[in-house]
């Protein structure tokens, strides 16, 4: 019992969000010092609980956005931060009064800070905390005090915070790069756990079947590309700041890993289909299903291992799984030598086995990280610096979707702000948080986030009338009040739901901490929260609808683009070698990305009306097979090597030729008329005759990848001849 509790109690230290929302709580507790001792300050007409609530919303604006960077990336962070909270808190106090003014102002303020994003996903956040600081100075505007104390107030608690963030990450410098190795393991862990059920032989593996998995397994794949995005981009901050951290090494080495990992796991060699029927009476695919649950149970150990500072111990069961294995499929091949029917599966069963050998091998790697040595993560890539009114003026002239949800959102908060001033709501400005949290870039997460809001912010509201009948005294509604802070920033990015509960409950105490009268206002703030989801709802749905079947064109274009580099890629290093580089890393990660966005489009589409899901079974085809071309590249790359033998070599140099142009045709293709030496996909198997096992399973994975190649060219071809005459049909 005690050891169950120690364990609870570690994993909720080492968890990152509790860790955050502990930090909150420590500066929000500091902040309430001066109401605490009743502090006055001469040139502050405000109350001292009214000075430390000022604080209090401004840590908590920066909390929101506050970014996991380097110390000197963080330090300008935090000081254009606290310029912008400074800024629109002025702008809103000193435009108030005047509210045509202020229309013009809140408009015009937020389509700028909005249009930040194009410049990257910093100042994204800060132009969505300069919003948000101003709607704080809204709901605490105090009429009696000078223009300039809120502003500066939410500056020195949005200051305060940012160099106590900075103090407390010297504590632990690398924990939120720990926790995103953590859970991007995790990942690959769940990943490989589904996958097994390619080879589970309870369960039905019929064709249908198959497709569900790949399916589900393309789902996962975009929280594993989430993962590693965000990891690469912590290391490479980290190695800026300072590349001699012995721990930041060996961090680098696990996130190396991962990718080798992430590469082999999303391999697909042969038809599973096939290997079942080939296989299905036999036990060894059932072996194959015990090793992905030992290899995903072991990544999921590695994860912990990472999170918990640990060292990782290569587990002997899957040791001897593995082994046990290799010899299953030792005797299988004695007993299927006379079938040659056969030997085709059986190669590819053997192509399996290797890969996941290979990551075990990877696992093991990680037993002994101190004595490796592994390149450091950096991008080879160079950009120069554009001015940013020209990043602006291009997002602008483009109409990119940065551009058309800060339009959005800036005649939303306007509307909102009319509808207030219109029906002089009692405090009405709890339309304008809920327009600026629910209005998401995109229909689906609008979609989400509404019923989430709505519902929240009920219960919230519901919570909040005990907490006002049974507490009357400052100092229990404070702690309350950080209590809920703490645990709105705990479950933020894992449950949103919840931690609208909890802001809802924050808020609602710290309204009536400032005009104890919360409970008048608690029936407003039902129906203003839904005012501003149908505010949100509308603007969605007619100020520049974004419907994913626009996007798919550019989003599947991209994807064959970023998968032919790849293909050319590993078709290289059969001729030249194995190799790592970093050029070799950028390609494959850049197509691994743009198939989750693919994928990632197609569950946007499903939550959107069915009048705007056009085409759904070609669509859904069209990114089945996509990432199908994907998964197989990456099988023929998990195999690379240099091939010795010249007369093999010379084969299969012009098989990779002729695939490379197969795919080159799916986005281009008015290129197949004038190409030469085009070779059939069909003859593909002629190939075969006196080469080597080896070599007979390079040319069946190129086959594979030039047959989901023209798949994809056929669905495209489908698509379009229905859209032209769809709009032949609109002429």
């Amino acid at each position: 019992m005690q050891h169950s509790f120690t364990l609870m109690l570690r994993r909720l230290i080492t968890d990152s969000n509790t860790h955050s929302g502990f930090r909150i709580v420590i500066a929000m507790a500091c902040v309430f010092i001066p109401a605490i001792f009743d502090l006055q300050f001469g040139f502050f007409k405000q109350s001292s609980l009214a000075i430390s609530l000022s604080l209090c919303l401004g840590v908590l604006a920066s909390a929101i956005v506050e970014v996991d960077e380097n110390t000197k990336d963080r330090q300008k962070f935090i000081a254009t931060v606290i310029a912008c909270f400074f800024v629109a808190s002025s702008s809103v106090e000193l435009l108030l009064p005047y509210p045509i003014l202020f229309a013009v102002g809140l408009g015009t303020s937020t389509f700028a800070f909005m249009m930040l994003a194009s410049l990257g996903m910093h100042y994204s956040r800060i132009g969505f905390g300069a919003i948000l600081i101003a709607i704080y100075t809204l709901i605490g505007h105090q009429p009696e005090a000078a223009w300039f104390e809120s502003p500066m107030l939410l500056a020195l608690g949005a200051l305060w915070y940012g160099l106590f963030a900075i103090a407390w990450s010297h504590l632990s410098p690398n924990r939120t790069l720990r926790e995103q190795l953590a859970q991007l393991f995790y990942a690959l862990s769940r990943y490989q756990l589904q996958k097994s059920e390619l080879f589970d032989t309870q369960k039905s593996n019929s064709r249908q079947a198959i497709t569900d998995t790949r399916q589900k397994l393309a789902q996962l794949n975009i929280s594993i590309v989430a993962r590693l995005a965000s990891s690469k981009d912590m290391v490479k901050g980290q190695y800026q700041a300072n590349r001699r951290q012995q721990e930041l090494a060996r961090l680098n080495q696990y996130y190396l890993v991962a990718e080798q990992i992430h590469e082999r796991i999303c391999a697909s060699q042969y038809l599973y289909s096939q290997l079942e029927h080939t296989f299905g009476r036999s036990q060894i695919l059932e072996g194959f299903h015990q090793l992905l649950l030992q290899l995903s149970s072991d990544c999921h150990l590695v994860g912990s291992c990472i999170k918990d500072k640990h060292p990782y111990l290569h587990s002997k069961r899957l040791k001897w799984t593995v082994q046990a294995l290799s010899d299953q499929l030792l005797l299988l091949k004695q007993k299927l030598q006379s079938f040659d029917n056969n030997q085709e599966a059986m190669q590819a069963l053997q192509a399996i086995y290797d890969n996941l050998n290979g990551i075990d091998q990877l696992l093991m790697s990680l037993t002994n990280v101190k004595s490796q040595q592994y390149p450091i993560i950096v991008d080879n890539e160079q950009t120069l610096p554009r001015p940013f009114w020209k990043v602006l003026f291009e997002a602008y002239q483009q109409k990119t979707p940065v551009y058309k949800h800060a339009v959005r959102i800036s005649v939303s908060l306007v509307i909102a702000f009319a509808i207030q001033a219109k029906f002089n709501l009692n405090n009405g400005y709890w339309i304008l948080p809920t327009v600026l949290f629910v209005c998401q870039p995109s229909f689906s997460e609008t979609r989400k986030r509404l019923m989430l809001r709505s519902f929240g912010t009920l219960l919230g509201i519901l919570l909040s009338f005990p907490i006002f009948y049974f507490l009357h005294d400052t100092l229990s509604q404070s702690v309350l009040m950080v209590l809920a802070a703490f645990l709105f920033i705990t479950y933020v990015k894992t449950n949103y739901g919840l931690a609208v509960i909890f802001i809802t409950i924050m808020v609602m105490i710290l309204t009536n901490l400032l005009a104890p009268s919360g409970i008048a206002f608690l029936y407003a703030r039902i129906y203003e929260t839904l005012i501003g989801c149908v505010l949100s709802f509308a603007a969605i749905s007619v100020i520049y609808p974004d419907w994913q079947f626009k996007r798919f064109p550019g989003l599947v274009n991209n994807h064959l683009l970023k998968t032919s580099r790849y293909f050319k890629q590993v078709a290289q290093q059969y001729q030249f070698g194995r190799s790592e580089s970093i050029i070799f890393r950028q390609t494959r990660f850049a197509a691994f990305k743009s198939d989750s966005a693919l994928t990632n489009a197609w569950q946007s589409m499903l939550f959107e009306p069915n009048s705007k899901q056009h085409l759904k079974k070609e669509v859904y085809g069209l990114v089945n097979r996509c990432d199908a071309l994907c998964c197989y590249i990456a099988a023929l790359s998990s195999h690379r090597h240099k091939i010795e033998l010249e007369t093999e070599l010379a084969v299969l140099s012009e098989l990779f030729e002729a695939t490379s142009q197969q795919i080159l045709f799916t986005y281009r293709p008015e290129l197949k008329q004038s190409s030469e030496n085009q070779i059939d996909i069909d003859s593909f198997e002629q190939y075969k005759e006196n080469m080597s096992d080896e070599a007979k399973l390079i040319v069946e994975q190129l086959r594979l990848i030039a047959f989901s190649a023209m798949d994809i060219q056929l669905l495209l071809t489908k698509i379009e001849s229905v859209n032209e005459k769809n709009r032949r049909n609109a002429q």
